[in-house]
């Protein structure tokens, strides 16, 4: 996984360079290799072999792959389906909750084999189908029959601003999830350039970061398919909604729970007020969904390769800088040297869950408390506290904050903005005779809470995307903090000599 020639028994993963991504990778190939349930947080509990191989010992086994279900024969009446806990908590979310995702496409665009394999999709994965039920607790029902999305053919635009206007507006319209309705597709043309805006708003109850890259892979396959007059074919069954259930049940049983949330505690033990501005209002509306405005800032190739190269030498994550310079813009804004922040994990490294449409998202905080005025082991202390969220990251956030132990206040938590590394693989999207180009948002459209930054790698530099509510935050809020994040990656490393 490393690219190594050797490993002792007595390395650690981490230290020897491995990153978030590549444990889950490395829970993935245990997997594959042992059939045994591997949680990605044992990577981080036990990172030597001689370690990871005594807890080996005694995990749990897979028991047997479960059928496919049967595509033949009259379907029986559907039986509720268990959701996982990421899964069930965006049951009370509003259907407003939609993520985009937007091409420009070049060329002759096959309308009908398009359309088909929208279809083939639909039909392949359950969580597109399925209608989810507010229920104690949450459930879901397999319609026999689950129809078609839906794909709207908008008037042609004028411009290319007009188009991603109306695109926008058609992709975002509520979703009713608990009827079936999860996820719509929409076309329209800028009629001067004779481009075709694509656009796929899914609602994040079934669909997150991870999502993306299967949702390219399989509408690349069934489109071409359906291009050449073929259905499409492939090599695996997609998981069911019950298969998602029962590992994620596996691999939380194969987790020590009870040391996590013993951490959590401790770490969120008199976490105090975070600011000004979404704690000004009750926990209930700043989940209610609100007008966004975004402001987006690019991290360039020289200051990026600075930072990774410090990285590479003291051994800390890329995820760990930028954390760092989220945290030091709202000590600059705020004047607090208590500051903490929700940070999105992906519970990926599952051979099961990595190929299902679902929301696999959950929240843990980062508590970053500062050191004097120049903090020069800042970094390294947050990427030691991200070291140890990760050892803990099967307990959710919603499960500590409902803790009466933890002594945080509905206020508290309303006040903690979010932070979400996008490490996810990019995948391209390729349709025969076609080009197609990915619209980058200029804020996150489908987030409900008050501040969100978001770090978009690309191929040599990095784009900082900040979302803010503007009934909460002024659109300068969103400035002043990406000036300050930019300053503070600007000014490069501890012990690092600047540009020039």
């Amino acid at each position: 996984m490393l690219g190594l020639d050797r490993v002792g028994a007595l390395d650690g993963f981490f230290h020897l360079g491995g990153t978030s991504l590549q444990s889950a990778a490395v829970a993935v190939a245990l997997d594959e290799a042992n059939d045994v349930v591997v949680p990605v947080s044992q990577i981080h509990r036990t990172p030597t072999p001689h370690e990871l191989a005594r807890w080996l010992a005694t995990a749990p086994r897979r028991p047997g792959a479960e059928p496919a279900p049967s595509v033949t024969g009259r379907p029986g009446p559907s039986k509720p389906v268990p959701l996982t806990p990421s899964v069930a908590k965006c049951v009370v979310l509003p259907f407003e909750l939609v993520c985009p995702t937007t091409w420009w496409i070049e060329g002759e665009l096959d309308l009908r084999a398009l359309m088909a394999a929208l279809g083939d999709i639909h039909h392949r994965h359950q969580a597109l189908h399925a209608r989810y039920r507010r229920t104690d607790p949450p459930t879901a029902i397999i319609p026999p029959n689950p129809g078609m999305p839906q794909l709207r053919l908008l008037a042609d635009a004028t411009t290319e601003h007009d188009a991603l206007d109306q695109l926008a507006e058609a992709v975002q319209q509520p979703l009713d999830y608990t009827q079936g309705r999860n996820w719509r597709a929409a076309l329209i043309r800028n009629k001067t350039t004779n481009r075709i805006l694509f656009g796929i708003g899914i609602h994040h109850i079934a669909f997150d970061g991870w999502s993306y890259g299967l949702l390219v892979r399989d509408l690349s396959h069934a489109y071409t398919a359906r291009h050449t007059g073929h259905k499409p074919t492939w090599t695996h069954p997609a998981p069911t909604l019950h298969q998602s259930y029962d590992e994620h049940t596996r691999l939380r049983n194969a987790a020590d729970l009870q040391t996590q949330r013993t951490y959590w505690r401790e770490q969120l033990r008199d976490l105090p007020r975070q600011g000004e501005g979404p704690a000004t209002a009750p926990l209930e509306q700043t989940l209610a969904w609100g007008p966004k405005a975004g402001h987006t800032v690019t991290v360039t190739p020289e200051v990026l390769d600075r930072w990774d190269r410090a990285a590479r030498d003291q051994r800390f994550s890329r995820s760990s800088y930028f954390v760092a310079a989220f945290a030091s813009a709202l000590r600059a804004i705020h004047q607090q040297d208590d500051i903490a922040l929700l940070m999105v994990v992906a519970k990926r490294g599952s051979r099961v869950l990595d190929s299902a449409f679902t929301t696999r998202l959950n929240l843990n905080c980062v508590r970053v408390r500062f050191d004097g005025p120049q903090d020069d082991k800042l970094v390294l202390r947050v990427d030691e506290t991200i070291r140890d969220l990760m050892r803990a990251q099967d307990v959710p956030f919603a499960e500590t904050a409902d803790d009466p132990a933890a002594g945080l206040s509905g206020e508290v938590v309303a006040s903690l903005p979010t932070f979400v590394f996008q490490d996810n693989v990019v995948v391209p999207l390729e349709l025969p005779g076609c080009r197609a180009e990915e619209v980058v948002d200029p804020y996150a459209r489908e987030v409900p809470n008050g501040l969100t930054v978001e770090v978009l790698p690309r191929v040599d530099h990095a784009l900082l995307r900040v979302t803010i509510r503007t009934d909460y935050l002024p659109y300068s809020f969103a400035e002043e903090l990406n000036h300050h994040m930019l300053r503070f990656l600007e000014d490069g490393p501890a012990g690092t000599p600047t540009a020039g």
